[in-house]
């Protein structure tokens, strides 16, 4: 994974004043010491933490002091989306962390060129790992869904089980080689149809 480093200040400023200037305040809560309040520069963080997002390590540099962490939590504007505070998580080599890695979705199904609609239901899965096994994302080969009606679980993925534990349910399906919407409509109504009583089949008392 790409090491990523982010220059950073404590700060003894409210959050409210922080954004003032374009200034993101953040809590770093540490393995066994007490959270730090730190403050560092919007847009740097942003460039940051598109390629971060919550699974990759962080190096937050003091000058003096560097510090090994993740994403932990985020908290957002309601109307613009904007970053209003992130908590950061210190982390250790040998502790074993929770994370949600995002999935990489590659290759072309079969059964969507046979016009299927491919239902994504999970993008990311829950795991504990050590912070030096942790990878960008787990890869789903579409290639698989070769017909209607096959579907990738999580348990398909082969992920190495030595180095992540599944929080995620390994049965959860991932994503499905559905009808398309069209047909799916075509056979309701064949099906409504079909159960529907003809009224020279009815009783004298149902008329």
């Amino acid at each position: 994974m790409e090491k990523l480093v982010l220059n950073v200040e404590t700060r003894t400023e409210s959050p409210k004043e922080l954004k003032a200037v374009k200034m993101l305040a953040w809590i770093v809560y540490g393995h066994k010491q007490e959270p730090i309040k730190v403050k560092m520069d919007y847009s740097s963080f942003l460039k940051i933490f598109r390629v971060s997002w919550k699974n990759h390590v962080i190096t937050l540099d003091f000058g003096k002091n560097k510090i090994d962490t993740i994403v932990h939590d985020i908290q957002k504007e309601p109307v613009s989306g904007d970053f209003s505070h992130i908590d950061f998580l210190a982390i250790v080599k040998w502790e074993k962390i929770n994370t949600n890695i995002p999935l990489s979705f590659i290759w072309d199904s079969a059964a969507a060129k046979e016009w299927a609609i491919l239902e994504e239901y999970i993008k990311e899965i829950e795991v504990r790992c050590q912070p030096t096994d942790l990878v960008d994302t787990f890869t789903v080969d579409l290639s698989k869904l070769e017909k209607i009606g096959d579907m990738i679980r999580v348990e398909d993925l082969n992920i190495d089980t030595n180095k992540f534990t599944l929080i995620t349910e390994a049965h959860s399906v991932i994503v499905v080689a559905d009808q398309p919407k069209v047909q799916k409509e075509e056979e309701e109504e064949t099906t409504v149809s079909a159960t529907e009583v003809p009224a020279s089949e009815q009783t004298t008392e149902e008329k």
